[in-house]
């Protein structure tokens, strides 16, 4: 955290009217002290840094009070997303909470950019076995139909399904790459507009590992750049 802190402070600086402000969210911790300290010393010189902490397990009692702020706070859906995660560490038991999550979701009214943004946080924090996808899947078309609109469908899926059909792991990988790179695509344009033919290459001849880096950074990207820096 102190590294974050200076790094971030000596890129951009600090001033009152753009403060930097340092807090980690502990999100399985269910209490404890509310703040934590960093102490570097050596021969009579050092640094004290002394930063606040969440308990995010605490809001496991104050469930009620996320889903109320839920439909027009997209960071009450993370954290719901992460209670359910901690809340089912068994797999096998997630998929009924997940899909009410996701229905939650869909009827919240929120822009079509940030509801693909949030259905791919959602399906990476639960994730799932891969013997209940198919009973995801059917759930998620249900919800289609249910709220009349195209539910995104992650690239995770995209590469089981192409892989299934193809009858190899090297199609499934394959599969799931290229899903990755259009779903991307699909985000970009829907926030920025036309993409240039540069980046779109450059999109579709990335590995995996660089597109869940980029498809991280578009969630709180303002510009097209900011999701492709480190």
């Amino acid at each position: 955290m102190y590294q974050y802190r200076y790094r971030l402070e000596d890129r951009y600086g600090s001033s009152p009217a753009q403060p930097i402000y340092s807090l980690g969210i502990l999100t399985a911790s269910r209490g404890g002290a509310s703040h934590l300290v960093h102490r570097d010393e050596f021969l009579g010189q050092g640094v004290r840094f002394t930063f606040p902490v969440v308990h995010m397990a605490q809001w496991l009692r104050r469930w009620d009070e996320l889903e109320a702020i839920a439909p027009s706070n997209p960071f009450a859906v993370v954290m719901m997303a992460q209670l359910t995660a901690l809340r089912f560490r068994r797999k096998a038991a997630r998929l009924d909470p997940k899909v009410d999550l996701m229905r939650r979701l869909a009827g919240y009214g929120y822009a079509r950019g940030d509801i693909d943004a949030l259905v791919r946080l959602v399906d990476w924090m639960i994730a799932l076995p891969e013997a209940l996808e198919p009973d995801y899947m059917r759930a998620l078309e249900a919800l289609e139909q249910e709220h009349a609109m195209t539910y995104i469908t992650t690239p995770e899926r995209v590469g089981l399904r192409r892989g299934r059909a193809e009858g190899r792991v090297e199609g499934r990988i394959e599969g799931r790459v290229e899903g990755q790179a259009e779903l991307l695509l699909r985000q970009l344009a829907r926030r920025f507009g036309t993409i240039p033919d540069t980046t779109t290459a450059r999109i579709r001849s990335a590995t995996a590992a660089q597109l869940e880096t980029w498809a991280l950074n578009f969630v709180d990207a303002t510009t097209l750049d900011e999701v492709f820096g480190d």
